[in-house]
């Protein structure tokens, strides 16, 4: 028969996660869209079937934790140039109140493949540095697209679950390769959607078009 297997962290999000005779799992509850789109991103085969996500195969664990990253993210991460800030041009993107509001509910981390001097002077002449806990730079070890600098900034927060917005594909990368959910900023203009297919091919789960569009989302009052 059936094993059950209802962590009591799942549980608490309104989700219940069944083990299968033939290894694979079953996810009920929660936004069914919104969880297999993670559990893909983060390197899982699932889909949906009847208002269930059922995952084939794939450790136990490391679903538990994406379904955690998915529904009760422990801490935000943001890139700077071209999320909070323009670094070349010295023009604010966010406004600082919706950074503030952010703060308010989860530990912020900056994650740029800037100098770390010059990210947080950025933050400071705009109003930023209050409200960001951690910020890894490009001396602190190897840049996105690799995952380091994801895994250090939640090392350094003391958290094991994220989403984390950016604005290209190196972002995305960094993240999914961390286990961190990746967002993208929706992009603008000349090539935008040339630049969109680059972010959804790279793994980006939801476009947004700024930090202020990342609190509705969370809901972290639910």
């Amino acid at each position: 028969g059936q094993g059950q297997v209802v962590p009591d962290s799942l549980r608490a999000l309104g989700v219940e996660l069944t083990t299968e005779d033939d290894g694979g799992f079953r996810l009920r509850g929660g936004d069914t869209d919104w969880l297999r789109a993670v559990l893909v991103t983060l390197g899982f085969r699932a889909h949906v079937e009847e208002a269930v996500v059922r995952v084939p195969a794939g450790d136990r664990d490391r679903i538990v934790h994406a379904v955690r990253a998915a529904l009760a993210p422990e801490a935000v991460l943001l890139d700077l140039d071209g999320v909070l800030a323009w670094v070349d041009t010295r023009r604010s993107i966010a406004p600082v109140e919706d950074l503030q509001e952010l703060a308010a509910h989860y530990p912020i981390g900056v994650v740029t493949t800037c100098p770390k001097r010059l990210a947080e002077s950025v933050l400071e002449r705009h109003g930023f540095s209050p409200f960001v806990d951690v910020v890894i730079g490009s001396e602190d070890g190897p840049c996105k697209p690799d995952p380091f600098p994801v895994h250090l900034a939640l090392e350094q927060l003391g958290k094991r679950t994220a989403w984390m917005l950016g604005d290209n594909p190196s972002d995305v990368t960094a993240a999914r390769g961390a286990g961190v959910v990746p967002l993208a900023i929706l992009p603008r203009g000349i090539g935008a959607e040339s630049h969109m297919n680059r972010l959804r091919s790279a793994g980006a789960v939801r476009m947004v078009t700024g930090v202020g569009s990342l609190l509705p989302l969370l809901r972290p009052d639910r």
